[in-house]
């Protein structure tokens, strides 16, 4: 007969919690799912905060499955004990693990009604993460004033909490609808920003995602050994963190960095091993923009036939993402 599990007692779960959201600030998210897996499933099944941590932690680490089921074990406590904030906040994960698999208008529902539960209870740091990630669907959907406006309500929720994290995460977003506009200047203006703001949060994972960023705004630019160094910084960090994600976008712009450099072998390579990848991890915008950029890669090189093929199915994952602006410059690229 198995023994009984005792109940978590107060001191038990502040302990807990305050060392995961230590671990989680930091961008250590190995660490929160090695930390909570020394306890057992039920006592963090009873909290609806520390289920959630666990299942962010999963998400970020590429295991969705097991991250969509333990933001489902948060949310369905936090109805239960009508804990609105937690609620909120397992919506808008779940709406994030829904964007990454690729369910974009799944996700939008998820991150509308999360706002809705923010707003209602005055949570101002879920709404600037709903309106931020709002902002990259609209984005994404070819809308880019809509998303910047979205954009900005997120960052007038974060500088009103003070939340560098997500002041960061916003300006890092900023900067990529800025050169969708043709702004380089700006975006590179942005991006130092967003990198500044992330190095004041202290999460050495974000530090890597907004230098990512900047590389490759610096690489629009044409500062090629600039934004080498600053994406072998990037890539550093992020395997030092276990963030296999993180890891995946800077290989995409480490290889356009390479390709620009002439080093066409190389580049290929790395493009033909980032779409098995990306498919692996179960990121389908990753793998449509992998497979873009080696499309482009093909095609300037005598290779059209065979650049066109993967661009069409380039446009096929974009165009099930909903990806408006993307699918029309493919358009333009296949025409071309």
């Amino acid at each position: 007969m198995p023994f009984p599990i005792s109940p978590m007692t107060t001191h038990d779960s502040l302990t807990m919690l305050t060392k995961v959201q230590e671990l989680a600030d930091a961008g250590q998210f190995a660490a929160v799912v090695e930390y909570l897996d020394g306890w057992n499933a039920e006592q963090l099944r009873d909290s609806p905060t520390l289920a959630l941590m666990y299942g962010i932690a999963r998400t970020r680490l590429g295991a969705y499955d097991e991250g969509r089921k333990w933001v489902g074990h948060a949310l369905e406590r936090a109805r239960e004990r009508a804990d609105h904030t937690v609620e909120a906040q397992a919506l808008n994960v779940s709406g994030a693990i829904a964007f990454e698999t690729g369910d974009i208008d799944e996700a939008a529902r998820y991150f509308q009604r999360a706002l809705s539960e923010a707003q209602a209870d005055g949570d101002h740091i879920t709404v600037g993460r709903c309106s931020n990630n709002l902002g990259i669907i609209a984005h994404l959907r070819g809308d880019v004033g809509r998303a910047v406006g979205s954009f900005t309500l997120a960052l007038a929720a974060f500088e009103r909490v003070g939340l560098q994290h997500g002041i960061a995460e916003v300006l890092h977003n900023l900067a990529i609808a800025h050169v969708d506009r043709g702004d380089l200047e700006n975006a590179l203006a942005t991006a130092h920003e967003a990198v500044a703001a992330a190095q004041e949060a202290g999460d050495p994972a974000l530090v890597a995602q907004t230098q990512g960023g900047r590389a490759e705004i610096r690489l629009h630019s044409g500062d090629l050994p600039l934004a080498e160094r600053e994406i072998g910084r990037a890539l550093d960090a992020h395997r030092a963190a276990g963030n296999v994600l993180g890891e995946a976008d800077d290989m995409r712009v480490f290889a356009n960095i390479a390709a620009r450099r002439g080093d066409i072998d190389e580049a290929e390579e790395v493009f033909r091993d980032l779409v098995e990848r990306a498919e692996e991890l179960q990121r389908p915008l990753l793998a449509a923009r992998v497979e873009r950029d080696l499309a482009k890669l093909l095609m300037g090189i005598d290779r059209a036939a065979e650049g066109k093929e993967i661009a069409r199915t380039a446009r096929v994952r974009f165009k099930a993402l909903g990806a408006v602006a993307e699918v029309r410059a493919l358009d333009r690229l296949l025409n071309d």
